[in-house]
Formats: structure tokens, sequence, C-alpha cells
């Protein structure tokens, strides 16, 4: 599916008020469920401290928030480890209230967003240590590109975390390519990678002892609050669609089958040496 930067930065730009209303102020992702994990906010939550964890970010840390949202992984860090963070986003919307909520956060001085392709940025060789994307990177239109990219920004020593939906073979069927297809294009996402494409990626790009931790038993509760909440707007977003004010958008019924049967949910984690 071709899918441009301007068409996942309108998608974001026209549908942010709805992640913010009925999902989640903080972030535009899965979170992860852990037994004691009492609601979504929790979740949500749960997954920003997975990243600092398994980053081991620290207050000497410059940190890349590739495809930050509203910047709500980036607050988190700056505030639990003095680290500075640089969230980047296509969306105007998303950008605008990363900016609002930087400016009342006591970190404020410690963050700062921007409007930029994490696959073609504007910043010098060597200047991350850490660099992750939560459910982000699948919007790269080529995820070498980005891991590429990546890799040109981080310094020696340096660490990434990639948190994501990674298809479990590269060769579906039909049906499973219709599934694909319909997530795919509610979500304006390009396309989906394989895992065994994704580390192959990662090796191709320089990064070495590749980790993956499976998440796909964590975010099952959000993959289901999603299709039901999927189950509750589909007459809205119908009509919305058959009057052209919105694309058709089959992404929130079609993502409980595609988490079912055709792909995971993981984390990458690898060293630039």
């Amino acid at each position: 599916m071709r899918v441009s930067n301007k068409d996942i930065a309108d998608y974001y730009n026209s549908h942010q008020l709805f992640y913010s209303l009925f999902w989640s102020r903080t972030g535009v992702h899965y979170g992860f469920w852990y037994d004691k994990t009492k609601n979504l906010a929790e979740a949500i939550l749960n997954a920003d401290k997975f990243v600092v964890d398994v980053l081991s970010i620290t207050q000497n840390d410059l940190v890349l928030d590739a495809g930050c949202g509203v910047g709500g992984t980036s607050l988190y860090i700056a505030e639990t480890t003095a680290a500075k963070v640089e969230g980047i986003t296509l969306s105007d919307v998303q950008l605008k209230i990363a900016l609002a909520r930087a400016s009342r956060s006591s970190a404020s001085g410690l963050l700062r967003f921007s409007i930029q392709d994490f696959s073609k940025t504007k910043f010098k060789d060597k200047t991350f240590s850490k660099v992750f994307g939560i459910e982000s990177i699948c919007y790269a239109h080529k995820k070498l590109d980005f891991l590429n990219e990546a890799y040109r920004i981080m310094k020696p020593g340096g660490k990434i975390a990639i948190v994501d939906v990674f298809l479990n073979k590269g060769d579906l069927n039909t049906e499973e390519k219709k599934i694909c297809k319909k997530v795919c294009e509610g979500w304006r996402v390009p396309n989906l990678s394989s895992k065994e494409d994704f580390l192959s990626f990662l090796k191709q790009a320089g990064f070495k002892n590749v980790v993956f931790h499976d998440m796909l038993t964590n975010i099952k509760k959000s993959s289901k609050r999603i299709y039901y909440l999927g189950l509750v707007s589909a007459p809205t977003r119908l009509f919305l669609s058959k009057i052209g004010v919105t694309r058709e958008d089959l992404s929130n019924y079609y993502q409980k089958a595609l988490l079912e049967k055709i792909a995971t949910h993981g984390v990458f984690v690898a060293d630039k040496v």
C-alpha cells in the first residue's frame, strides 16, 4: 500500500482527539499488562518503564524518541531519569500537545520536540546514546532506512529499542494478506515487517547483540479493548466514510485477528558497539 508521510501526519492530525478522549492522553500504543496491572493507564506506563529499564537510561543519556506522539514517554523519561530527550513526530497536532505538556513539566529544560522524519533526520552523526520507538517504526516506509539513520545518529556504545508489531512470517496467504491490509489501511501504516526481516535489517545496519522480548501476551487485553471499541464506533465510522468525511477504517476490528493469527508484539533491543 502506498502511504506518504503526509497521509500519516493527516491521520494523526485528525484522529489524535479520538485517541486522547477514548484511549490515553499520554500514549498511542497498546501498553503492557502484567498480573497486577489495574488499568490501561498503568499498562501504558508499564511500556514506558520497560523502555527505561531495557535501555538502562540515566541522567547521562541523550535519548531520541522516534515517533514520539504526544510526548508521554519522553516526559516520563525526562522526569524520572533526568535524561535529555528529543522527541520527533510527523503530526502538527501531536507536536502542539507535546510542547504544551513539556512546558508544564518539571523537566521542561530537558525536553525538545520537533517535526521530523525519523528515517531522514537533521541530527548530526553520533548524537544520541539511546534511541527508541514505541509502535512507531512500523510507519517507516523502509525499515532498513530508519535503522541506518538510527545507527548514524547513535554514539558507539549506544543502545536501541524497538517496540512494535511484527509479522510471524513473510509469505502470507490470501486471507492473511486481507487482514494485514485492513489494519495497515486503517492506521495508515505503509507495511509491516516480519520478525525475521527486522532482525536481518538490524544486523545489516550494523547493530550487535540483538535480543527480542516477546510481549504478545502482555498486550492482549489492550487488543481486545481496541476490538470492542471498534465494534461500538463502527456504525459512526461507516457513516462518515460513506459521506466522504473519512476513509473506511476497520483496523480496530482486524488488529485482533492480526495478533491472534499472523503477528506478534515485542521489543527488539540491540547495541551499537
